[in-house]
């Protein structure tokens, strides 16, 4: 009897589960429903930048291993390949600090930001032994600060990291941009890259990335410093060039500016829309760069506790260079630069704290060598747009067959 009833009410309960719908799975459907609504929301939410991908980048790549195009994925993350961003920023600033932060956020980049430092508090018995006479406050500060930021690299033992000054801006393709640097960047430190002819260009459509091991880095290994954000960098006499032909994000040559007005840049020597790496010397604005953990050790070494006598991307530059007998160390850079400063509009007396204030009014901002500018379209970004403002739009038509 009792097997009977057991049976019977088994048979019950089978029918039940197959003719209704039970409360968990009701519950699981809705959940699936819900994450699919969510992602399908945030892939299509219209404060974040969409970044189409640059086809004729794409296709002058060359040949790149499965190994190759994994590490590579890491510079789709939020910290664009490295292990931390860090942006250096005075606490009053809040301008900067509220530009910096929606930048960030539009682009699904993740930026942790270290205070920056006021000079007057930067006592003398903290300097190091090598140091100009009676520094100014400001370069006391600027130092100090990137030294701490230098500082947090090593105590953290980061692998690498991103300095930023919180002024900085970028390209809403930045990404795309970045994965050409690195691929420039291995190719620039690979031991099978040709050595001894000063001035060796390698075009990266006819390079191959054969590895079969994936580096630590998405750019390489064995540098110290990558130089991604600056007024302008001359290429090291003898340093091998790899070229990168036919990047949408690079203005035509007439329109890069550096720090000097008067100055050729050296991009006049290549196919429009080219962009190249290299080993730099000349490097002026210390706006963005990269540090391993080994090289943030050295800078650390060198700038925080020998010497103070320049302002800091000049000893950055000297580091690099082997000058004053530090070196040389091993650093990449790239033209055009792929970070720099805005320039926002109005008062003009904001636009540095190291120096003494220029009054005037700007009646629009802008941001130089970058054409497709986060800060200059952050009104369509936010809007969700994405027809973006071109700074510097191509002045000669291509020719077409």
């Amino acid at each position: 009897m009792v097997q009977g009833f057991v049976s019977q009410s088994l048979m019950a309960s089978m029918s039940r589960l197959f003719t209704q719908p039970s409360r968990v799975a009701v519950i699981a459907f809705a959940s699936f429903i819900g994450f699919l609504l969510l992602l399908f929301g945030y892939r299509n939410s219209p404060t974040n930048v969409r970044s189409p991908s640059l086809a004729p980048s794409d296709s002058g790549r060359g040949t790149i291993s499965a190994a190759r195009q994994k590490s590579l994925g890491a510079i789709q993350n939020t910290t664009l390949g490295f292990e931390k961003i860090l942006a250096i920023n005075l606490p009053e600033r809040t301008d900067y600090r509220d530009g910096l932060a929606l930048a960030a956020a539009v682009s699904n980049i993740q930026v942790e930001f270290i205070n920056g430092v006021h000079g007057d508090t930067v006592l003398d018995k903290v300097l190091p032994p090598k140091h100009v006479e009676n520094p100014e406050a400001a370069l006391r500060g600027s130092w100090r600060a990137h030294v701490n930021a230098l500082r947090s690299v090593v105590e953290h033992n980061w692998t690498t990291a991103l300095i930023f000054e919180a002024d900085v801006d970028w390209d809403v393709r930045v990404r795309d941009v970045l994965t050409n640097v690195a691929l420039g960047s291995v190719a620039l430190l690979s031991p099978s890259s040709p050595q001894g002819v000063e001035d060796q260009q390698l075009h990266l459509s006819r390079l191959s990335f054969p590895v079969t091991e994936a580096p630590l880095s998405p750019y390489g290994d064995g540098w110290d410093v990558l130089w991604l954000g600056h007024c302008g960098m001359q290429i090291q006499r003898g340093s091998n060039i790899v070229v990168i032909e036919d990047e949408d994000t690079v203005p035509e040559a007439q329109f890069v500016r550096t720090w000097d007005a008067d100055e050729r840049s050296p991009l006049e020597e290549y196919p429009a829309h080219s962009r190249i790496v290299f080993q730099p010397e000349g490097c002026v604005c210390s706006i963005g760069y990269a540090v391993t953990q080994g090289g943030a050790r050295k800078l650390l070494n060198s700038l925080g506790l020998h010497r103070l006598n320049a302002p800091v991307d000049i000893m950055l530059r000297e580091w690099c260079e082997g000058q004053d007998g530090d070196g040389p160390h091993v650093c990449v850079g790239t033209l055009p630069t792929v970070f720099a400063s805005h320039r926002p509009a109005g008062s003009t007396a904001g636009d540095s704290d190291m120096g003494t204030p220029s009054e005037g009014f700007r009646d629009r901002g802008f941001t130089q060598n970058i054409r497709w500018s986060v800060r200059m379209n952050m009104d369509k970004i936010v809007r969700g747009d994405t027809d973006y403002e071109d700074q510097f739009s191509d002045t000669v038509e291509e020719l077409v067959d």
